[in-house]
Protein backbone atom coordinates (compact mmCIF):
# COMPACT_ATOMS: atom_id res chain seq x y z
CA UNK A 1 0.00 0.00 0.00
CA UNK A 2 1.33 3.41 -0.94
CA UNK A 3 0.33 6.51 0.94
CA UNK A 4 1.39 10.09 1.45
CA UNK A 5 1.77 11.39 4.96
CA UNK A 6 2.30 15.03 6.23
CA UNK A 7 45.31 -8.10 -8.95
CA UNK A 8 46.10 -11.68 -7.96
CA UNK A 9 46.10 -12.67 -4.35
CA UNK A 10 49.23 -14.02 -2.71
CA UNK A 11 48.79 -17.46 -1.19
CA UNK A 12 48.72 -17.33 2.56
CA UNK A 13 48.16 -19.76 5.37
CA UNK A 14 46.32 -17.12 7.40
CA UNK A 15 42.83 -15.89 6.70
CA UNK A 16 42.66 -12.37 5.23
CA UNK A 17 40.84 -9.77 7.30
CA UNK A 18 37.14 -9.48 6.63
CA UNK A 19 35.65 -6.35 5.11
CA UNK A 20 34.13 -5.48 8.47
CA UNK A 21 37.50 -5.85 10.21
CA UNK A 22 39.18 -3.71 7.55
CA UNK A 23 36.55 -0.99 7.91
CA UNK A 24 36.84 -1.09 11.70
CA UNK A 25 40.61 -0.71 11.48
CA UNK A 26 40.18 2.20 9.08
CA UNK A 27 37.79 3.91 11.48
CA UNK A 28 40.12 3.33 14.44
CA UNK A 29 43.06 4.76 12.48
CA UNK A 30 41.02 7.79 11.47
CA UNK A 31 39.78 8.31 15.02
CA UNK A 32 43.33 8.11 16.42
CA UNK A 33 44.62 10.53 13.79
CA UNK A 34 41.81 13.01 14.32
CA UNK A 35 42.06 12.84 18.11
CA UNK A 36 45.83 13.40 17.95
CA UNK A 37 45.22 16.45 15.76
CA UNK A 38 42.56 17.80 18.14
CA UNK A 39 44.97 17.52 21.09
CA UNK A 40 48.23 18.52 19.38
CA UNK A 41 47.07 21.90 18.12
CA UNK A 42 46.11 23.46 21.48
CA UNK A 43 49.17 21.89 23.13
CA UNK A 44 51.44 23.51 20.56
CA UNK A 45 49.74 26.86 21.14
CA UNK A 46 50.16 26.53 24.92
CA UNK A 47 53.83 25.65 24.50
CA UNK A 48 54.36 28.65 22.21
CA UNK A 49 52.74 31.02 24.70
CA UNK A 50 54.90 29.67 27.53
CA UNK A 51 58.00 30.31 25.41
CA UNK A 52 56.80 33.85 24.63
CA UNK A 53 56.22 34.60 28.32
CA UNK A 54 59.62 33.10 29.25
CA UNK A 55 61.28 35.46 26.76
CA UNK A 56 59.72 38.52 28.39
CA UNK A 57 56.44 38.69 26.51
CA UNK A 58 53.09 39.63 28.01
CA UNK A 59 52.27 37.10 30.72
CA UNK A 60 48.66 38.32 30.88
CA UNK A 61 48.13 37.75 27.15
CA UNK A 62 49.88 34.37 27.32
CA UNK A 63 47.65 33.24 30.20
CA UNK A 64 44.56 34.33 28.28
CA UNK A 65 45.53 32.27 25.22
CA UNK A 66 46.55 29.31 27.40
CA UNK A 67 43.18 29.45 29.20
CA UNK A 68 41.32 29.40 25.86
CA UNK A 69 43.26 26.35 24.69
CA UNK A 70 42.77 24.53 27.99
CA UNK A 71 39.04 24.96 27.35
CA UNK A 72 39.52 23.44 23.88
CA UNK A 73 41.23 20.44 25.45
CA UNK A 74 38.43 20.10 28.01
CA UNK A 75 35.93 20.11 25.15
CA UNK A 76 37.86 17.28 23.44
CA UNK A 77 37.78 15.27 26.67
CA UNK A 78 34.04 15.91 26.92
CA UNK A 79 33.47 14.62 23.41
CA UNK A 80 35.52 11.49 24.14
CA UNK A 81 33.41 10.87 27.23
CA UNK A 82 30.25 11.31 25.18
CA UNK A 83 31.61 8.85 22.62
CA UNK A 84 32.14 6.22 25.34
CA UNK A 85 28.55 6.55 26.59
CA UNK A 86 26.64 3.28 26.89
CA UNK A 87 23.19 3.43 25.31
CA UNK A 88 20.32 1.24 26.41
CA UNK A 89 17.48 0.54 24.00
CA UNK A 90 14.14 0.40 25.74
CA UNK A 91 12.31 -1.23 22.88
CA UNK A 92 8.58 -0.95 22.39
CA UNK A 93 6.23 -1.19 19.45
CA UNK A 94 6.36 2.14 17.62
CA UNK A 95 4.63 3.69 14.64
CA UNK A 96 7.39 5.13 12.45
CA UNK A 97 5.00 7.43 10.61
CA UNK A 98 3.89 9.02 13.87
CA UNK A 99 7.45 9.24 15.18
CA UNK A 100 8.66 11.02 12.02
CA UNK A 101 5.69 13.40 12.11
CA UNK A 102 6.41 14.20 15.76
CA UNK A 103 10.09 14.83 14.95
CA UNK A 104 9.16 17.18 12.10
CA UNK A 105 6.69 19.02 14.29
CA UNK A 106 9.39 19.80 16.85
CA UNK A 107 11.55 21.55 14.23
CA UNK A 108 8.72 23.19 12.32
CA UNK A 109 10.00 26.67 13.17
CA UNK A 110 13.41 26.04 11.57
CA UNK A 111 11.85 24.41 8.54
CA UNK A 112 9.62 27.43 8.01
CA UNK A 113 12.35 29.98 8.72
CA UNK A 114 14.60 28.32 6.13
CA UNK A 115 11.84 28.05 3.54
CA UNK A 116 12.06 24.27 3.33
CA UNK A 117 9.27 22.19 1.84
CA UNK A 118 8.80 18.75 3.39
CA UNK A 119 7.57 15.85 1.27
CA UNK A 120 6.87 12.55 2.98
CA UNK A 121 5.87 9.27 1.40
CA UNK A 122 5.06 5.87 2.88
CA UNK A 123 4.97 2.51 1.09
CA UNK A 124 3.96 -0.05 3.69
CA UNK A 125 1.23 -2.66 4.02
CA UNK A 126 -0.83 -1.44 6.94
CA UNK A 127 0.61 0.76 9.65
CA UNK A 128 4.45 1.13 9.68
CA UNK A 129 5.04 -0.61 12.99
CA UNK A 130 8.38 -1.91 14.28
CA UNK A 131 10.31 -2.36 17.53
CA UNK A 132 12.51 0.46 18.76
CA UNK A 133 13.32 3.05 21.33
CA UNK A 134 11.27 6.11 20.38
CA UNK A 135 13.52 8.60 22.17
CA UNK A 136 16.75 7.33 20.60
CA UNK A 137 15.24 7.00 17.14
CA UNK A 138 13.70 10.45 17.31
CA UNK A 139 17.13 11.87 18.14
CA UNK A 140 18.51 10.07 15.07
CA UNK A 141 15.84 11.64 12.87
CA UNK A 142 16.32 15.07 14.40
CA UNK A 143 20.10 14.94 13.83
CA UNK A 144 19.59 14.09 10.16
CA UNK A 145 16.80 16.63 9.69
CA UNK A 146 18.84 19.43 11.26
CA UNK A 147 21.82 18.56 9.05
CA UNK A 148 19.52 18.87 6.06
CA UNK A 149 18.21 22.24 7.24
CA UNK A 150 21.77 23.53 7.66
CA UNK A 151 22.58 22.32 4.13
CA UNK A 152 19.69 24.37 2.69
CA UNK A 153 20.01 27.88 4.16
CA UNK A 154 18.25 29.41 1.15
CA UNK A 155 15.43 26.90 1.07
CA UNK A 156 14.87 23.60 -0.67
CA UNK A 157 13.06 20.32 -0.27
CA UNK A 158 13.37 17.68 2.43
CA UNK A 159 12.16 14.30 1.16
CA UNK A 160 11.34 11.45 3.54
CA UNK A 161 10.50 8.04 2.11
CA UNK A 162 9.41 5.25 4.44
CA UNK A 163 9.26 1.67 3.14
CA UNK A 164 9.44 -1.91 4.35
CA UNK A 165 11.75 -4.83 3.61
CA UNK A 166 11.30 -8.37 4.85
CA UNK A 167 13.26 -7.79 8.04
CA UNK A 168 13.89 -4.06 8.09
CA UNK A 169 12.16 -0.73 8.01
CA UNK A 170 13.84 1.71 5.63
CA UNK A 171 13.81 5.47 6.10
CA UNK A 172 15.36 7.45 3.24
CA UNK A 173 15.95 11.12 3.98
CA UNK A 174 17.22 13.36 1.18
CA UNK A 175 17.65 17.08 0.67
CA UNK A 176 18.41 19.47 -2.18
CA UNK A 177 21.46 21.08 -0.56
CA UNK A 178 25.09 20.87 -1.62
CA UNK A 179 25.33 17.14 -0.96
CA UNK A 180 28.24 15.07 0.32
CA UNK A 181 31.73 15.41 -1.15
CA UNK A 182 32.51 12.03 -2.74
CA UNK A 183 35.79 11.68 -0.86
CA UNK A 184 34.07 12.19 2.49
CA UNK A 185 31.21 9.69 2.17
CA UNK A 186 33.24 6.72 3.41
CA UNK A 187 34.19 8.63 6.57
CA UNK A 188 30.75 9.93 7.50
CA UNK A 189 29.57 8.47 10.78
CA UNK A 190 33.15 8.13 12.06
CA UNK A 191 33.61 9.85 15.42
CA UNK A 192 35.17 13.32 15.20
CA UNK A 193 35.02 13.42 11.39
CA UNK A 194 33.08 16.47 10.24
CA UNK A 195 32.75 18.63 7.15
CA UNK A 196 31.41 21.57 9.17
CA UNK A 197 33.63 24.41 10.35
CA UNK A 198 31.94 24.34 13.77
CA UNK A 199 31.05 20.64 13.85
CA UNK A 200 32.32 18.07 16.34
CA UNK A 201 31.70 14.91 14.29
CA UNK A 202 29.55 13.08 16.83
CA UNK A 203 26.03 13.62 15.45
CA UNK A 204 26.24 11.10 12.61
CA UNK A 205 28.41 8.81 14.76
CA UNK A 206 25.52 8.73 17.24
CA UNK A 207 23.07 7.98 14.41
CA UNK A 208 25.28 5.10 13.22
CA UNK A 209 25.52 3.65 16.73
CA UNK A 210 21.78 3.76 17.33
CA UNK A 211 21.01 2.27 13.90
CA UNK A 212 23.38 -0.63 14.58
CA UNK A 213 21.87 -1.10 18.03
CA UNK A 214 18.47 -1.40 16.38
CA UNK A 215 19.73 -4.24 14.19
CA UNK A 216 20.20 -2.01 11.18
CA UNK A 217 22.60 0.30 9.40
CA UNK A 218 23.04 3.80 8.05
CA UNK A 219 24.33 4.68 4.57
CA UNK A 220 25.18 7.96 2.90
CA UNK A 221 24.71 8.72 -0.79
CA UNK A 222 24.23 11.53 -3.22
CA UNK A 223 20.61 12.38 -3.92
CA UNK A 224 19.10 12.21 -7.41
CA UNK A 225 18.14 15.84 -6.89
CA UNK A 226 21.76 16.85 -6.31
CA UNK A 227 21.74 16.92 -2.52
CA UNK A 228 22.49 14.38 0.17
CA UNK A 229 20.68 11.17 0.99
CA UNK A 230 20.82 9.27 4.27
CA UNK A 231 19.35 5.76 4.39
CA UNK A 232 18.52 4.39 7.82
CA UNK A 233 17.58 0.73 8.26
CA UNK A 234 16.29 -0.68 11.52
CA UNK A 235 15.09 -4.18 12.31
CA UNK A 236 11.33 -4.55 12.36
CA UNK A 237 11.62 -6.91 15.32
CA UNK A 238 14.20 -6.81 18.10
CA UNK A 239 14.98 -9.72 20.40
CA UNK A 240 13.60 -8.86 23.80
CA UNK A 241 16.19 -8.62 26.57
CA UNK A 242 15.49 -7.73 30.17
CA UNK A 243 16.98 -4.33 30.88
CA UNK A 244 17.18 -3.38 27.22
CA UNK A 245 19.93 -3.65 24.64
CA UNK A 246 23.34 -2.25 25.52
CA UNK A 247 26.03 -0.83 23.30
CA UNK A 248 29.18 1.14 23.98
Amino acid sequence: MESEFSTKPNPSTTNPPSLKETESQFEMNLLASTLAHEIRNPLQTIRLQLDVAARGGSVTEALKVISENVKRLEAVVGRVQELSHTYVVNAEKINLRSLIESSLSSINFWLGASGILVRTHCQWEGEPLCDGDPELLQQVFLNIFMNAIQAMPKGGTLNIYLSEETEHAVIEISDTGEGFARESIKMLGTPFFTTKADGHGLGLAFCKTISLLHGGSIDFEGSSEGGAKVIVRIARQLARKEGGHHVQ
